[in-house]
């Protein structure tokens, strides 16, 4: 019997690990007994000051080398907060983990050098919505070799469907941070459908993904609007997104389609470093609204240069306009 208040459940086999932070106001050890059957050495231990501070230090399930997929029983907190997932071979997506489809408070997820992984989630079995990330806030996705899609679906359930006929809608509702680095496979990072979900968005940083040739994918939006006729150019917004970080992604060629522009009213701070294949910034900032107001004093930060002075805005005056946040490193 432990005492009551945050306690820290670390398992063992092997060289692997498996730790849960949780409310432990009553006995464990159903729990623990379960997990000993499987194999795994327990011990309970007091959790000191060790997670970093911008994730919560309660209902914390932190899974490292870990054998767990769509045939393994173990039972987890249904209201788990925070995720963390690292070298874990054999996930394929989170929609492998039984107790995954059970739970939907999770507010942060990281997922880390996990190399099986390749997508984060798979509905292309269902047609049930997923509720497990409705309350997600952060998605950190970090050194995922193989890697090449966050939401797959079924091959008939084209992503310009109709919202009814898909789980996808709301996924990423409440998402604020967005960080994916080194993911090789990765080409494009949001389906068009799935990008209109990102009305919260507060942060997005892409970096080292050599693959990467688009931030929203184009390819199922053109189709859709030659099938309807339309030509004329149609912005959308990401209203809350405040930093923007692309950097050295080789490949990359495109933020959204040549037809789209992105409203981005509350985005001060703009890094880009080595993305010599983009060539067109559809970005309509706060900036081109009202040249005279206040704004923060925040940073545009560019290498290098030469790509600046060749890449070409939307907005005809923005590299004049731009000029006093502008920096080259």
């Amino acid at each position: 019997m432990v005492g009551e208040g945050v306690k820290t459940v670390s398992l063992t086999l092997g060289e692997k690990k498996l730790e849960v932070v949780c409310e432990m106001e009553r006995d464990p050890a159903t729990f623990v007994e379960s997990l000993k059957k499987r194999g795994y050495g327990v011990q309970l231990v007091d959790v000191q000051e060790q997670e970093p501070p911008f994730l919560p230090r309660k209902r914390v399930v932190i899974l490292s080398g870990c054998p767990i997929g769509r045939e393994d029983p173990v039972e987890l907190p249904s209201d788990v907060r925070c995720l963390r997932i690292f070298e874990c071979p054999d996930i394929r997506s989170l929609s492998d983990m039984p107790f995954f489809q059970q739970t939907n408070k999770l507010g942060f997820c990281s997922i880390h050098h996990c190399r099986g992984i390749e997508s984060v989630l798979d509905l292309s079995s269902t047609s049930q919505p997923c509720n497990s990330f409705q309350n997600l806030e952060l998605l950190w996705l970090e050194n995922l070799d193989n890697l090449h899609m966050l939401v797959k679906v079924a091959e008939e359930a084209s992503v310009v469907s109709t919202s009814s006929s898909l789980p996808m809608p709301g996924i990423f509702s409440h998402l604020e941070s967005f960080v994916i680095k080194g993911c090789p496979n990765m080409k494009q990072l949001f389906p068009c459908k799935l990008a209109h979900d990102l009305q919260n968005l507060k942060k997005l940083v892409v970096c080292h993904c050599v693959q990467m040739e688009e931030i929203i994918s184009s390819e199922e939006e053109e189709e859709s609007r030659k099938g309807k006729g339309i030509n004329t150019r149609t912005r959308f917004s990401l209203p809350k997104l405040q930093e923007l970080v692309l950097a050295y992604l080789p490949e990359l060629k495109s933020i959204c389609s040549s037809n789209r522009a992105v409203i981005c009213d509350s985005l001060w701070d703009i890094e880009v470093r080595e993305c010599m294949k983009l060539k067109r910034m559809p970005l309509y900032l706060p900036q081109f609204r009202d040249t005279h107001q206040s704004v923060p004093s925040e940073d545009i930060c560019i290498s290098p240069r030469e790509w600046w002075e060749s890449v070409e805005w939307d907005y005809p005056k923005a590299k004049e306009v731009l000029r006093p946040w502008l920096y080259f490193v």
